[in-house]
């Protein structure tokens, strides 16, 4: 019975901290996720219509970003964010990245990218 509540604990406090993110964050947070499972099908609706991306590129980032260790942390920032775009900080276990993302007028996505940031993190 312990056991139960203890996962029930961890389970709560895991949910806690997902909604911390705003609407923006859940949505990167998905959106790099699904890349990393090299599989946009789960977020498809959240993508505009006419947006396509060749499965191999999805690949290509799948390995990049999977080469980068556990997805720890995403953090949307302001600092040098082009007005119109969402700007995000994103940290796995080996490097931190920047991710940019642009919604169309009804809040879906039609354009997003990252890149390595310039600054290792520190071990």
């Amino acid at each position: 019975m312990k056991i139960i509540r203890l996962v029930a604990v961890f389970a709560a406090a895991g949910l806690a901290a997902c909604s911390l993110q705003n609407k923006y964050e859940r949505e990167a947070d998905d959106i790099t996720r699904a890349v990393m499972n090299n599989d946009l099908r789960p977020v498809s609706g959240q993508i505009a219509p006419g947006v396509n991306i060749p499965r191999v590129k999805i690949a290509e980032w799948s390995d990049e970003l999977n080469a980068q260790g556990k997805l720890v942390s995403l953090k949307e920032v302001t600092t040098n964010c082009d007005p119109g775009w969402h700007c995000f900080e994103v940290k796995f276990e080996k490097h931190a990245y920047l991710e940019h993302m642009r919604l169309d007028e009804s809040g879906k996505v039609v354009n997003w990218n990252f890149k390595m940031a310039q600054t290792p993190m520190s071990s």
